[in-house]
């Protein structure tokens, strides 16, 4: 995917534009005119001999391309949004449940009460639904953990285990030394971050005839053409699930094979499109079906170590819930290192608090003491005066 799709390097000056001009569609006709007086954008190509313009119908296949991609980031992103205030709103309500139901402990003792069901920052960043037993469900104070009886064949199935155990931990051995191996070879490093510097090649690769790079959701392809290849018309690209074909005519008026060969992984073939850079490459755009970093293009290519690319996710490629959890993650640390309490002790502390004044406490009428509360990890201790 290329770099300008999560680069915001620009936005200074196209948000001064979009100030002064205060609307969209004058926007884009600013884009546009730029485009009109100063580059060949609109001109059309008449011969093989032009060496400025594109084949007619090219121009508008630009932009459509362009508006698919990023309304695809856009349709992924609200499906993300929707699916986190559903999260948040399961889980309010369940707090709001736990508020009601709870009772205050008498202020003559000293009790402590679990509160593993109140998330922390963690259970949030992994994403577990609000209705997740695993995350909210949590025993009474006092009850002790049930003992179950293992099952009649376990004696069996740890003598089968013990018989297995030697040759799985020497399996497990061979397949760490061999990743070791992979990263501790140079000349694989080395070419590693000669493609990494390679717009073209980033997290990908550069081969005999084409380049590719990837980002963890699409995978994009440079295919070397003569400069003969000026229309579409010369060009023939197949996308298929897991297939790809792409070649050119060449002077004789044969068709020559650049690319034929079965992808790595799947990928969208209604999402995935192909454009011609008259005389330089075929660029051809493709989706991922799977959030995956490719090894390889194609089956029969030689694979990078996609432990040598950039893994990470620029938080711009991510949604805004997301990028608010992470922000909460790193308040947290900085809150951990001074002392003072996280977000989900505030929560309790919050919870609490309203729960103080309410009837049937025995702390109604008295201004809340924050002191009397002690919360440390999952336990909270209440004291009375």
């Amino acid at each position: 995917m290329a770099a300008n799709v999560i680069d915001g390097k620009y936005d200074s000056a196209l948000l001064g534009i979009l100030q002064h001009e205060g609307q969209i569609d004058k926007f884009l006709d600013v884009i546009l005119g730029f485009l009109y007086r100063r580059t060949d954008f609109y001109r059309i190509m008449k011969t093989k001999q032009d060496s400025m313009g594109f084949p007619e119908g090219v121009a508008v296949k630009l932009l459509l391309s362009a508006y698919k991609k990023y309304e695809h980031f856009a349709k992924r992103d609200e499906e993300y949004r929707q699916r986190m205030m559903e999260q948040k709103r399961k889980q309010d309500a369940m707090e709001i449940t736990e508020l009601t139901d709870s009772t205050p402990p008498p202020a003559a003792k000293i009790v402590e009460i679990e509160t593993s069901n109140v998330p922390t920052a963690s259970d949030i960043t992994d994403g577990a639904p609000a209705g997740d037993k695993n995350v909210c469900q949590s025993e009474p104070a006092g009850d002790k953990p049930r003992e179950t009886e293992p099952p009649q064949n376990e004696q069996n199935m740890d003598s089968v285990d013990a018989q297995n155990m030697s040759d799985d931990g020497k399996k497990k051995d061979a397949k760490v030394r061999t990743g070791d191996e992979e990263d501790d070879n140079p000349d694989q490093t080395r070419r590693q971050q000669q493609y990494q510097a390679n717009p073209e090649s980033y997290n990908g690769a550069i081969r005999e005839n084409y380049s590719w790079s990837q980002s963890i959701t699409d995978i994009d392809v440079h295919v070397k053409v003569p400069k003969s290849v000026r229309k579409g018309k010369d060009v023939k690209v197949e996308i298929q699930r897991k297939y790809l074909k792409v070649c050119y005519k060449d002077d004789s008026g044969g068709w020559r094979e650049v690319v034929n060969d079965a992808l790595m992984w799947e990928v969208n073939k209604e999402e995935s499109m192909w454009s011609l850079v008259p005389g330089e490459h075929v660029h051809v755009s493709l989706e991922k079906v799977q959030e995956r970093w490719w090894e390889a293009l194609l089956q029969n290519e030689d694979k990078i170590n996609v432990r040598k690319i950039d893994a990470s996710r620029p938080m711009t490629d991510l949604g805004d819930e997301e990028q608010a959890k992470i922000e909460e993650m790193m308040y947290n640390d900085r809150q951990k290192k001074m002392g003072l309490p996280q977000t989900h002790e505030q929560k309790v502390h919050n919870i609490l608090k309203q729960a103080w004044d309410a009837d049937g406490s025995p702390f109604k009428g008295q201004p809340f003491d924050p002191s009397k509360v002690n919360v440390s990890g999952n336990n909270m201790q209440i004291g009375g005066p």
